[in-house]
Order: structure tokens, then sequence, then C-alpha cells
């Protein structure tokens, strides 16, 4: 059995998305209900998409005049993951979350496929923002959805006002076997049979993630991990195959590169970011782990707004 020691370092890409490993004997652990917590959203929605849906909440004025910002959560995550930091973005302008293909709100017909690229998923959401009407965006990721950013923001400048990048796992590109190896046979203790996420001991949020305050975090990732299902392995092979950072040297806009002063998962992607971006402005948010935006959200939404604008 591989050790949990091993699962995290292997290559870098189960720590790199959503880096949770757990022994198997503690796979009873209750799972909560998914339904989502409520916050502040004003409304919410459902943009068709091929074979499936983008759901998405919004708060915030429709006329400041400033470009809408846009919030993409982390890996087995939902868009309730924003809730704090989105309602104080929103104080003077537009802010909409998207749950990410298969997550939260968002529903796809059929079977999940194996890997769900991060091109695929900048895609659905530029062809969203075409049908809701938006030229450009604030676009703010995280984990995941910070890694969706990357192509996004390189390959549609033209949509993208400004990045900003809260703790996310800026890998180089592996092949199609290192993540096999990775995600379908080192994730025995992670996954059962059918793909499911199992549950994991509280602990590791700290352990692993550098969490201080876990236990609503806790709670929370049950449920939306749960939400999420089928969907989450897919989209952790799509950050495995793509060549995050090698992407990221291809942004030309404006953009923000945050990291959880104590971050143990995503933090050590830090030099070859700034390397492959030396443009971009890197900080610290302090006293947080890698889910800053639960842990520290007025800390992390007063940084973003800074640099926004």
């Amino acid at each position: 059995m591989i050790n949990r020691r091993q699962l995290v370092s292997s290559a870098g890409l189960i720590a790199a998305t959503s880096a949770i490993s757990f022994s198997s004997s503690i796979a009873a652990h209750p799972v909560p209900d998914v339904t989502p917590p409520v916050g502040q959203w004003q409304s919410k929605g459902d943009i068709s998409r091929a074979g499936g849906i983008l759901h998405y909440a919004a708060m915030g004025p429709d006329d400041s005049g400033k470009p809408p910002v846009v919030l993409l959560h982390r890996l087995g995550g939902w868009l309730s993951d924003w809730r704090h930091v989105a309602a104080l973005l929103a104080e003077g302008r537009k802010v909409i979350a998207f749950d990410l293909p298969g997550h939260g709100g968002s529903r796809w017909e059929g079977s999940p496929p194996y890997i769900q690229t991060l091109g695929e998923t900048a895609a659905l959401l530029v062809g969203a923002f075409d049908e809701m009407g938006i030229e450009k965006v604030d676009l703010i990721g995280t984990s995941l959805g910070g890694c969706v950013g990357v192509p996004l923001a390189a390959l549609w400048p033209e949509r993208v006002n400004s990045f900003s990048i809260v703790s996310s796992a800026l890998s180089p590109k592996r092949s199609l076997e290192a993540v096999r190896s990775a995600v379908d046979e080192g994730q025995v203790d992670r996954f059962d049979a059918n793909g499911l996420p199992l549950s994991y001991p509280e602990s590791l949020l700290t352990e692993t993630f550098g969490i201080i305050d876990t236990h609503a975090i806790y709670v929370e990732s049950l449920a939306s991990r749960k939400a999420a299902g089928l969907w989450i392995q897919p989209s952790e092979r799509g950050v495995g195959v793509t060549d995050v950072v090698g992407t990221l040297g291809r942004i030309t806009v404006p953009t923000l590169i945050l990291y959880g002063s104590k971050d143990k998962a995503y933090g050590k992607y830090r030099k070859n970011a700034q390397a492959a971006l030396p443009s971009a402005i890197f900080d610290d948010i302090p006293d947080t782990g890698a889910f800053a935006i639960q842990e520290q959200p007025a800390t992390t939404a007063s940084m973003l707004r800074d640099f926004i604008g």
C-alpha cells in the first residue's frame, strides 16, 4: 500500500490539485448533505453549453462601469467556496462565480470524460461570457480554478482585464503515463473502485494544506467533493497533462499570484512561476494555508481588491 507521504509527493500532481490523501480505513466517515451554503448571492443561473450546463451565481451592481469579477473555485469545490470573498469584492461592482464542469450545480449528460482538459473548460467559460454579453472580466481562480484561468488569460487576452491566482499548482506538463500512475493507480486511498471520492481525516487539512481553522472547511469540503463526484479525477488529469507553468509564461495581462504563508501544498510552485512570468506580482497571504479564500476571506479580498482596483 502506498503511504500518505508518497501519495502527496509523487510528481507533485496529487498535492497539486486536490492534494487530499487518506487511508481507506477511515472511508466510513459520514459525508454531509451536498446542499451548498447559501451566501449572499443575488441571482443564480445556468448557461447551456454542448452536452451540459454551467451554473453560476452573482451579486453586486450591473451598472458599475467596470468589468465583472469572475471567480473560479478549487478542485472538488463549488462556487460557494467564494461566498465570503465575493461579498467583499461586490462592493461597487458585479461578481460572478461559476461552478466548473461537473462540480456544484454544473451538470453534463452521460459519463464524465477520462480527461477534462483545462483548455476545453476555459473555452466553455468564454462561450458563457459570449452568451451573457460579457466582453471583458477581472478573472480570479484558486487551485483548479487558477489553473483553468491560465489558458483562458493566455489564449483570450482580449477577454481578460486582469488575472489573479490564489494558491494554485502551476506545474509543468506530465506524460499521460505519469498522470495515470499518479491519479489512477496512486489514489486508491482517495477514491473508491468507481472513482467516487472517499472521506478523509480532518487532520490532513493541517498536515497537507497548512490550514489552521479546519472544521468548517472540512465539513464543507466533504460535501463539495461528494457533489463533484466522478468529475474530480478527470479534472485532476486535465491539470496533469497541461503545461500550466509554460502557458503561464504566455500571459500578457496584469497578473497577481498569491500563496498562503502557511501553504504546504502549492507554495513550491512559486519559484518556477516567477521564472515563467517575472512581470507578475507575487505576494503571501499572512496566517493562512492553501484554502485562503475560506480561511482568511477578508485579507484575501483586500489584497485582490487592491490589485483589480
